[in-house]
């Protein structure tokens, strides 16, 4: 498989540029350090024409910062450099804490194992809560395609077939990018995971923190409340498979 790593990282943040370069260093597969697109850069008309607006069930209840609509579209230049470079496949190290190299070789030997077919996998710190279908084993690594997940993976790995195929349903966008992933009945497509997986979270992102003040906060708990519920009922009954891959 014809596979390269991207390393993300703040072009203008030096220590996590060397978290990126030591994590990139450490995978074993060659790469690129690649900078995140600068959220402060974008323009009114660059917003204007990215972000829209309850664009699939559940309506995503909070407003995306511009340091998320400037991840996703990072993500995104991965998936287009996929089509355009004819890569089989890439590892996505999105804000990667240090790699403990025995635990990474066999997730990664895993996840490559079971690449093809599944199109999409997280190389997780934690497992993802609740139901999940066992995909195979290997060490410790186990893989499984989870009912529903949730938060930012420090890692994933990506096929040529399914950049395509999210890039093509993400000209514009209403939610984070690892919030996207995890919407099957949407895209098709569920995000299989690798826990444990020997790479730890060194970024501390993909966590919200709930406005303050008694009134914006109660409205907040009960948007999250009525979306979780939803994200729950979308994700028991979509139509991808529960194995894994993409919609034939």
């Amino acid at each position: 498989m014809d596979l390269r790593a991207f390393a993300l990282h703040p072009d203008r943040d030096r220590d996590a540029r060397a978290r990126a370069r030591d994590a990139l260093d450490n995978c074993g597969i060659e790469g690129d350090l690649w900078p995140l697109v600068d959220g402060a850069a974008l323009s009114s008309q660059d917003l204007a024409g990215t972000v829209g607006a309850r664009l699939f069930d559940p309506a995503y209840p909070l407003s995306l910062s511009t340091g998320e609509i400037a991840h996703f579209l990072t993500h995104r230049q991965i998936w287009a450099e996929l089509q355009r470079s004819g890569l089989d496949a890439a590892l996505i190290l999105d804000g990667p804490g240090p790699i403990t190299p025995e635990a990474f070789d066999d997730a990664l030997d895993l996840a490559l194992t079971h690449m093809p077919a599944l199109g999409l996998i997280e190389l997780r710190t934690v497992p993802a809560p609740g139901p999940a279908v066992l995909i195979d084993t290997l060490g410790a690594a186990t893989l499984t395609i989870p009912q529903q997940a949730e938060g930012r993976a420090p890692a994933l790995l990506i096929t040529h077939e399914a950049a395509g195929h999210l890039l093509a349903l993400s000209d514009r966008i209403d939610r984070p990018v690892e919030t996207f992933l995890h919407s099957h009945w949407h895209t098709g497509l569920r995000c299989a995971s690798i826990c444990p997986s020997g790479i730890g979270d060194g970024s501390g992102a993909g966590h919200i923190a709930p406005p303050t003040g008694a009134w914006p906060r109660l409205r907040y708990d009960l948007a999250q409340r009525k979306y979780l519920r939803a994200v729950a009922r979308l994700s028991q009954n979509s139509a991808a498979p529960s194995s894994g891959g993409l919609i034939a």
